[in-house]
């Protein structure tokens, strides 16, 4: 099937109500296509693992309808040069593939790469103080060096900060969208979305592009935020917000947590120091401190010691891991197991072999880079 056909049954099949991300996947895994799915009658789609009559019916009924959303929103991408991305494709975020519930297509404005060495989300409270949007500043600063992607969802307050500090300092950043791509919302950041879009990054959503930004889309919008990222940064966070919804989700994936300590008094605060109180998210007032516990090193502090590997005490797959990790540094696993070919299971004996010979360490996130 040609990608222009696999994109178009993509949408299709997305729209259908009740089959959501993971439900689209188990179709998928069945079918081997979106396409193939709309040819398949009710019987043949009720006998799947927890699929059911209902979803059959839905697909059924809706499908004439989901065909032509799928047409329209075609015409919408032509004529708006907006980006596709379908999982198969290179530049989809590899990190968000491996979460359970991922986006089977995302729809982006602008030129970023997905998949750099390092991802950041920085979240916190649309009522940010001079405080919080300090720390946004300082933290982007000291993380500059390290070539970050800044992640953050293009809303007012500390996503604001955290967008143009990124800017400012000449790093990519993308702003998940908790709406289709017709819209920029909240209209004060259309300028900065545009920013973005022409120079250093730009917007990206799962959403239709006459999704309107509904308050039940944005707890969605998080778990993007937080499945992109290696590391999320709740800068300033009231008790309740968006922020903790996306460190919750992000503690969920296994993602690193940091958040800013705040006086013990302050509302704008509160919910980093119960994020702290509760160890969800480690302590930290730099982005040094991010930094190392993360073991990112810059460019000017690399240094080589692969050299001191012996050869003759590897066998295939281990000599095969260990030129992956030569060739890209810190490697998360789930990335060494698409590049290598490799079953989770054989994976992990393969790099647990290799850590007991002192050749590779393990770092937070489930990355691992030669010692």
């Amino acid at each position: 099937m040609d990608r222009q056909s696999e994109i178009y049954y993509t949408i299709a099949l997305s729209s259908i109500s009740s089959v959501g991300n993971v439900g689209f996947q188990r179709l998928i895994n069945v079918f081997g296509s979106a396409e193939n799915v709309f040819k398949a009658d009710k019987k043949q789609i009720t006998k799947i693992d927890r699929v059911g009559e209902f979803l059959a019916n839905n697909i059924l009924k809706e499908k004439t309808d989901a065909l032509k959303k799928a047409e329209e929103e075609m015409q919408f991408i032509e004529k708006n040069h907006i980006v596709t991305l379908l999982q198969s494709d290179e530049n989809y975020p590899t990190r968000l593939k491996h979460c359970p519930d991922a986006p089977p297509i995302l729809f982006a404005r602008g030129e970023f790469s997905s998949n750099p060495p390092h991802c950041v989300a920085i979240v916190g409270t649309r009522r940010c103080t001079q405080y919080g949007t300090k720390m946004v500043k300082e933290i982007v600063e000291e993380l500059a060096p390290y070539h970050i992607l800044v992640i953050s969802g293009l809303a007012e307050g500390i996503d604001t900060a955290a967008h143009q500090a990124a800017l400012d300092n000449h790093l990519s950043t993308i702003g998940v969208l908790g709406h289709g791509l017709r819209y920029i919302f909240p209209a004060s950041n259309k300028k900065l979305a545009k920013t973005m879009i022409d120079n250093q990054g730009g917007v990206l959503t799962e959403f239709l592009s006459n999704t309107p930004g509904d308050a039940f889309n944005f707890p969605r919008r998080n778990r993007i935020i937080a499945g992109m990222a290696d590391a999320i940064i709740v800068a300033e966070a009231h008790k309740k917000g968006g922020a903790l919804i996306t460190a919750d989700i992000g503690f969920s994936y296994d993602r690193d947590i940091f958040a800013f300590p705040g006086k013990a008094h302050d509302s704008a605060s509160e919910g980093c120091n119960n994020l702290i109180k509760q160890n969800k998210a480690a302590l930290i007032t730099s982005g040094q401190d991010v930094a190392a516990m993360m073991n990112w090193t810059n460019d000017n502090k690399k240094t080589t010691t692969t050299a001191t590997i012996r050869t003759f005490d590897l066998n295939n797959e281990e000599s095969k891991i260990i030129n992956i990790l030569q060739e890209r540094g810190e490697v998360n696993i789930d990335d060494i197991s698409e590049i290598s070919g490799m079953d989770a299971l054989t994976l992990s004996s393969i790099l647990l072999t290799l850590e007991f010979k002192g050749y590779i360490e393990c770092l937070p996130g489930k990355r691992y880079h030669i010692t």
